[in-house]
């Protein structure tokens, strides 16, 4: 395996870490009275403070060409479009079947890669689709689970905004410019919605407290400033559909955050789906025959 690859699969779990992190600290921070408007708004208005500092102080060119300016756009809308889906969603569906179906996401991608001749059909890459699924959906699961049309095309709504906004990632256009810069125009479009959207529901811009500023520091560092940066990094250097992929572990490892954070079950099925998750995510990254008789061949 080259070390592009193995970077860029270490950047999509450092990714999925920081993701991982959010529930679990956002219902830290609800205990705190945090609102949910406020949460969002301070999360990315620190994180894209963080983020165009240091953008500003190298003196970074974050100009871009009028291509890669509307593909931005795209990307930027899409990334909204990721949590306002999705949080609809959870008004009309479970949150478990909300997530087994906005993580329908992997299928889309690589099902596109496919059909347009990006990635050859390969039949390990399919089972990895195929494992990873039926891994979280023994993950997220529940025999009470009702389902509603409404709260099912939010949440595939939440796939589809994944699908656009790991596609436009690893545009060319956007290949070109600097990560930082994309990262930090994804974190400046993400706080500007909040902003208005705080503005028009009436709750408050930034916490109040050292109880509620520390945990929205860690989500703005953590889960917005450095998740977002190690996304866009690793979709250039492993593509969308490889990313996608290995993006499924982010549930499984929620569940353990959960689970040590606070004090969430761990049952029989999460494991089992963790365990079917993992497998998924090795076989997607097993360099294939070829890979493997390039690789010896350069080493010779």
């Amino acid at each position: 395996m080259s070390k592009t690859r193995i970077t860029g699969i270490a950047l999509i779990m450092g990714t999925n870490v920081g993701y991982a992190l959010v529930p679990s600290l956002s219902f830290l921070a609800f205990d705190q009275g945090v609102e949910t408007e406020t949460l969002l708004f301070s999360k990315f208005f620190y994180a894209a403070v963080l983020m165009w500092a240091y953008i500003f102080i190298k003196k970074l060119p974050f100009r871009l060409e009028k291509k890669a300016a509307r593909m931005m756009i795209l990307i930027g809308l899409a990334y909204i479009g990721i949590a306002t889906t999705l949080y609809f969603a959870f008004d009309y569906i479970s949150g478990s079947l909300a997530t087994i179906v906005s993580f329908t996401f992997p299928a889309m991608i690589v099902a596109i890669e496919m059909i347009t001749g990006k990635e050859k059909v390969r039949a390990s890459r399919i089972s990895a689709v195929i494992l990873s699924m039926i891994g979280l959906i023994f993950i997220v699961w529940s025999p009470d689970i009702s389902a509603n049309l409404i709260g099912i095309l939010f949440a595939l709504g939440t796939a589809v905004s994944y699908v656009v906004y790991m596609m436009g990632l690893a545009a060319e256009c956007i290949k070109k410019s600097n990560t930082l810069v994309v990262a930090g125009y994804v974190l400046l479009m993400s706080t500007v919605f909040n902003f208005f959207r705080c503005l028009l529901s009436g709750k408050p811009l930034f916490t109040t407290g050292f109880n509620q500023l520390w945990l929205m520091l860690v989500l703005a560092v953590f889960c917005a400033f450095m998740a977002i940066l190690f996304f866009c990094m690793g979709v250039k250097l492993i593509g969308p559909g490889n990313a996608a992929i290995i993006n499924t572990f982010e549930p499984v490892l929620a569940c353990f955050f959960g689970y040590t954070l606070v004090g969430d079950v761990l049952t029989r099925n999460i494991l089992i789906g963790s365990a079917l998750v993992v497998l998924a995510v090795l076989i997607a990254n097993w360099p294939s025959a070829a890979a493997r008789e390039k690789s010896a061949a350069d080493s010779s």
